[in-house]
């Protein structure tokens, strides 16, 4: 008797299926409004943090750039300083020789072109110009063992520089009265500074001595 009260009481899963719908429905409107027209939505909207820094860094000049670059490298250089000095020093030191070694190569390069091509080129010529050849290849193969040690170098020094920015951050992060951490524009300036300030102070040892590699490498093709 209690099972088929039991059954009684389930509904058919099949009577819980609704009917296909029959009726066709209404077409969407051929014009939505964009917004309320007496107030702009935008005005309440905030900027990313992460985008606040990367505009202006779009929207500044070569000058503004230029203005700040002495800045940003004596800092870089004072960092690999404390951090490491052998290494920063191996960096700066390679870095000219191995500029020295492009002036030189490129100028041999050129003295071979002049006497290969010079009316004419003959068995002769390509003859006497071996050894200035080998030189040239002695000056390209030094310099490519040159910015290898840069390479070392700079991975000797970068982790270290690294450190001591993170140790820096966390220093003046932790030294705060309590009540300062509550503060949302010093919780956003710290969630910033941690998130893109240490996100780019990574990468900027790598930059700096790839810049300071093109800039050599122009004086020395100037200089030759």
């Amino acid at each position: 008797m209690s099972r088929q009260t039991a059954s009684a009481d389930t509904p058919d899963p099949r009577k819980r299926v609704p009917a296909p719908r029959r009726e066709p429905l209404a077409l969407p409107p051929a014009a939505v409004p964009a917004g309320p027209a007496s107030d702009d939505i935008t005005e309440e909207l905030e900027e990313a943090y992460w985008s606040i820094y990367d505009g202006a860094a779009a929207k500044a000049t070569v000058g503004q750039l230029l203005a700040r670059l002495p800045r940003i490298v004596r800092q870089i250089g004072q960092l690999a300083w404390q951090a490491d000095r052998p290494a920063t020093v191996a960096v700066v030191v390679l870095q000219l020789v191995s500029a020295a070694m492009s002036a030189f190569g490129l100028a041999a390069s050129v003295a071979v072109l002049h006497q290969l091509f010079a009316q004419g080129p003959t068995p002769d010529k390509v003859r006497s110009a071996v050894p200035q050849i080998l030189l040239v290849v002695a000056f390209l193969s030094a310099r490519a063992l040159l910015e290898a040690g840069v390479a070392v170098a700079q991975a000797r020094v970068t982790p270290k520089i690294r450190t001591a920015l993170e140790s820096d951050f966390l220093q003046l992060t932790a030294h705060v009265r309590l009540e300062v951490v509550d503060d949302s524009d010093w919780h956003d300036d710290a969630y910033r500074a941690n998130d893109r300030g240490l996100f780019y102070a990574r990468q900027i040892v790598g930059q700096v001595v790839a810049m300071a590699s093109a800039f050599l490498g122009l004086i020395a093709r100037r200089a030759s």
